[in-house]
């Protein structure tokens, strides 16, 4: 087995540890990115790290990662290195002593901190000891629109958050008259997962209206739902989802839109002028769209008073279960300059690096080239909440109550009393 080293030393020895088999060690490596490309992507990256190391990585999939982490590590049987997607589970695990602290692993931590965007070790920070970090990234603040349609209504692509209410407005006047037509179009509907497109809305609210310090203070259970300050921002989200010819279909509409078709009106008419959703849908599209004209993405804007450009973003955490100390060097690699060029120049990827000192010129679209940019200038970033919270609540309560909440079955006090309560006693909630 061979230690960890930097990633210059790893270049330095790459040529000779190529080519000696007998030196060479291998790691298991467990995920949950179950689509063909993206696993094309992520074996580029795993290639280059064979290439320069001499060791191998053995791969193992599970499209229902969370229990089979669960499974396999309480069962003694981890991986010795897995990527969350939600690492809410993996908080759970650290709790029990079954991850090795990236310190421990022999990862440059302090070099993780200087070079990688802000909020990216925060997933897996526990009791200020840094136990897995963020390796790929998916931006989740993008405002996608008609753009020349928008223009011909005689409406500018807004600035901020109060400028996007008031162009909703007039467009929900301009098609009063129309009922397959409205300013948005949004779909939650995703099976046993509908309801998460929701949690995505208020995240974003959350920090726009009131600044990282909150929403840290929320992920961490330390400020309930039923605060002022969240119910504030779901009464923002209210006046959209609920609001008179604001969107596709109303509310039922919203539950019974699959999300994957959900901007599928912007491209007939248009029926809708706005939809928000992570960088993934423009692969959607359909062939014929013409990005620029038939839809273009923007930030999704700030609040008018806003000191600060916030960015939500979601993705992969790396994080170590064995004292293989190749599994340090994996995860290095996978976090450094080198790891992310090979792994999100590929097509598949789809998504931006954790890095600050990425080359946008490696991505393979110009919609990722702007995602980057914009992940590069906020002024502040943090990971998606709901999945950094325990699982019972960001893909449980939070998922579920919503839903009932835009069925009719409840109001929103109720709707965010029973989010609380979901919160489990030993995870430190508010409640």
């Amino acid at each position: 087995m061979r230690g960890l080293a930097g990633l210059a030393a790893l270049a330095l020895l790459g040529g000779a540890c190529a080519t000696d088999a007998a030196a060479s060690d291998s790691i298991t490596l467990l995920h949950g990115i179950t689509g063909p490309d993206e696993q094309a992507a992520l074996q580029a990256a795993i290639d280059a790290f064979e290439e320069t190391t001499g060791n191998t990585v053995q791969v193992e999939v599970s499209p229902d990662f969370d229990t089979v982490i669960i499974t396999r590590v309480t069962g003694g049987n981890p991986p010795d290195v897995a990527l969350y997607p939600q690492p809410g589970v993996l908080g759970r695990l650290v709790e029990r002593g079954d991850v090795v602290s990236l310190q421990e692993a022999g990862v440059d931590v302090q070099d993780l901190e200087g070079s990688l965007i802000d909020g990216a070790l925060d997933p897996a920070t526990f009791q200020d000891e840094v136990y897995g970090t963020v390796v790929k990234v998916n931006v989740k603040s993008l405002l996608w629109y008609a753009a020349d349609p928008l223009e011909e209504a005689g409406y500018d692509v807004p600035e901020t958050w109060e400028d996007l209410r008031e162009v909703t407005d007039g467009l929900a006047q301009d098609y009063a008259d129309q009922r397959n037509a409205a300013p948005w179009c949004i779909g939650m509907e995703s099976g046993g997962d509908t309801g998460w497109v929701a949690t995505d809305w208020i995240e974003n609210l959350v920090i726009r209206m009131h600044g990282p310090e909150v929403y840290d203070a929320w992920v961490a259970g330390e400020l309930p739902f039923s605060s002022p300050e969240i119910r504030a921002a779901f009464e923002e989200a209210e006046a959209v989802w609920f609001g008179d010819g604001t969107v596709v279909g109303g509310t039922t509409g919203i539950l019974l839109t699959p999300f994957l078709e959900a901007v599928d009106p912007m491209f007939d008419g248009p029926r809708c002028y706005f939809h928000i959703q992570a960088g993934f849908i423009a692969g959607l599209f359909p062939e014929d769209a013409e990005i620029g004209s038939d839809v273009a993405m923007t930030y999704l804007p700030a609040m008018a008073d806003a000191d600060e450009r916030p960015v939500v973003f979601g993705g992969d955490t790396a994080a170590i279960h064995t004292e293989n100390p190749v599994a340090g060097e994996f995860v290095q690699f996978l976090a450094s300059p080198e790891g992310q060029e090979a792994w999100l120049a590929e097509e598949g990827a789809g998504a931006v690096s954790v890095r600050e000192d990425i080359d946008t010129g490696i991505y393979p679209s110009e919609e990722l080239v702007q995602q980057a940019e914009i992940l590069n200038e906020a002024e502040v970033s943090r990971f998606d909440a709901s999945d950094e919270m325990p699982g019972e609540v960001g893909v449980g309560a939070f998922w579920r109550e919503v839903v009932a909440w835009l069925a009719g079955a409840q109001d929103l006090d109720r709707t965010l009393e029973r989010i609380d309560a979901a919160w489990p006693d030993d995870q430190g909630g508010a409640q």
